[in-house]
């Protein structure tokens, strides 16, 4: 695969980072990251909207960057809600909580069920997040809703338990 592959949006690059945009914008400015112009377009140098070369973000990352998560950021960057919560579950499984919620969001508002219950774990248990039972239960139903058996279940247990 060639470099162009692992180019990903400013926005991403934050998400992933854990940093803002303006970081993204200044590490770009002085050289510590790589960027390019989306293809066909030329850019002012102090316009935000270059692509960022993933590899090049990795000493500036929580996770080790290897192939299986680059292509899970990549297909991320791209919108696909499976590899959003794939990046979230790596944030999670590394302890990295406040990322990991914030990536569960991401794939949870593009109806990503699976997300929606792990950000709703999140809440329940303050990972990342202040704890709120509320949210937990809000996140805990969109999930059953969008077919979630797990949740569901779950949802089962705390009505039985109620009584």
């Amino acid at each position: 695969m060639s470099n162009s592959h692992f180019l990903i949006s400013t926005q991403t690059a934050a998400l992933l980072t854990g940093k803002s945009m303006r970081t993204i914008q200044r590490w770009r400015e002085d050289g510590s990251i790589e960027s390019a112009a989306p293809e066909g377009e030329q850019r002012r140098a102090s316009d935000t909207k270059f692509l960022i070369h993933l590899p090049g973000l990795a000493a500036h990352l929580s996770l080790e960057l290897d192939a299986g998560l680059m292509a899970q950021v990549v297909a991320a960057d791209r919108g696909d809600p499976d590899a959003i919560n794939a990046v979230a579950l790596r944030f999670f499984g590394a302890g990295h909580y406040e990322q990991a919620a914030k990536w569960f969001e991401c794939a949870a508002v593009k109806g990503h069920a699976d997300a929606m219950d792990w950000l709703g774990v999140c809440y329940l248990r303050g990972l990342g997040v202040p704890q709120s039972r509320i949210l937990w239960l809000r996140w805990l139903a969109d999930a059953a809703a969008h077919g979630h058996r797990l949740a569901a279940q779950k949802i089962a247990a705390i009505q039985l338990a109620e009584g």
